[in-house]
């Protein structure tokens, strides 16, 4: 079995690897070492980036015959090499931090009865479900102020094995499924006591900063995402990027963005109302205007240039009593498709199935509804005329 340098020094970013096996596989070279510092995934804690002899590792996984890494097809490396390797500190340093703040902010919760289910990471951040159907914001300020106090404690961080007997003497969140072989256990001071099998930090203060920056329901519990140390600090100048930019916009410091987004909003919803109103007015207008238009020649053909397309949809259901075929057509935008709505009175509808095919063999268009009323897009800007000819061929 492959020896696990990362449990005993997670601080150890090289070592000299002796290679035990070398196999082309689908992914890439599978490399095992005799002894690694290589974290490979599991345990909701991602895998270790790195190099070996200088190559790139494009992943860190284990099976049942341990940890390995996989490096590109035909990489120059064989059974019984001694490689220098190098594991990606930056990104074991993320890792590690939040690995770390995750069993901290684990034990706080289930200190007032809240249970952790699952550990889940990403480069940005990291979460935990946690076995709640719901935590007050209240309750969440006080559990992030108070893993912020273990981390300023600087409480050590240590490792120790023992006997799968033994684990019934430690305080330990989740027992483990007790397996031969001896049991890793992660002691933060005298605060938390876990099984475990990632990397952590030699003391708290490692961690640095910690924040709870969401929340979410899944499967009728909570799930928390957190962020803590290298991520902290990303966090926080992506959002510090996306406020200037917006203050930048509103052309407003950072404390008035509430009001100038709650003045954007009302002059939006003033907006609307307006736009409702100037639509009622239009429609009434054109309503009158296609009515006299099917009076005088039995149908009514419309085109309108820049105006929204739900214009079309209201002038047709104003037109629903019109004694022949109306048919509308919108292009709301310069280089938009057409979008047309037409309609004929009813016993009529052989009008309107014959109107569409001729829409599709002249034009290309694409139709779609039934009874009086069809809808549809063509790419084709139609004119009045062309719209009469298919109406009345």
């Amino acid at each position: 079995m492959v020896e696990k340098g990362y449990w005993e020094d997670s601080h150890k970013f090289e070592f000299e690897g002796v290679v035990t096996e070398a196999t082309e596989t689908g992914q890439g070279l599978l490399v095992r070492f005799e002894k690694t510092y290589f974290y490979p995934e599991s345990g909701g804690q991602l895998a270790d980036g790195g190099t070996v002899a200088g190559i790139a590792i494009l992943d860190a996984q284990q099976d049942d015959l341990g940890p390995y890494v996989l490096l590109p097809s035909g990489s120059a490396v064989s059974v019984g090499f001694h490689l220098a390797c190098v594991v990606d500190s930056e990104k074991r340093g993320r890792h590690t931090q939040l690995h770390s703040a995750q069993h901290i902010l684990s034990r706080l919760l289930d200190n007032r009865g809240i249970r952790t289910l699952s550990f889940h990471m990403t480069e940005e951040e990291a979460s935990i479900e946690v076995e709640a159907p719901s935590i007050s914001s209240v309750t969440l300020r006080d559990i992030e102020d108070a893993v912020e106090r273990i981390v300023w404690q600087c409480l050590p961080v240590e490792i120790q094995f023992v006997e799968p007997c033994e684990i019934a003497a430690y305080d330990v969140r989740k027992v483990p499924e007790l397996a031969n072989g001896p049991l890793r256990l992660v002691n933060i001071g005298n605060l938390d006591t876990n099984p475990c099998g990632g990397t952590h930090v030699f003391n708290t203060g490692e961690i640095g900063a910690f924040a709870i920056v969401r929340t979410d329901k899944v499967r009728g519990n909570v799930r928390l995402y957190f962020v803590a140390g290298r991520t902290a600090t990303s966090y926080h100048r992506r959002n510090d990027a996306v406020l200037g930019e917006i203050e930048r916009l509103l052309t407003c410091g950072l404390e008035d963005i509430p009001k100038s987004v709650a003045k954007l909003q009302q002059r939006d919803h003033d907006a609307d109302r307006q736009l409702k109103e100037l639509q009622r007015i239009v429609v009434e207008e054109l309503a009158r205007n296609a009515l006299a238009e099917v009076a005088a020649d039995g149908v009514a053909a419309i085109v309108l240039e820049q105006v929204p397309a739900e214009l079309g949809r209201m002038l047709v259901a104003k037109l629903d009593s019109a004694s022949g075929p109306v048919c509308v057509v919108v292009y709301p935008g310069q280089d938009s498709e057409g979008q047309f709505t037409c309609s004929v009175p009813a016993g009529r509808e052989d009008m309107l199935r014959a109107f569409s095919a001729r829409m599709k063999e002249a034009f290309g268009s694409r139709l779609g509804g039934s009874g009086r009323i069809i809808q549809g897009k063509t790419d084709v800007h139609l004119t009045r005329d062309q719209l009469l000819s298919i109406l009345k061929p």
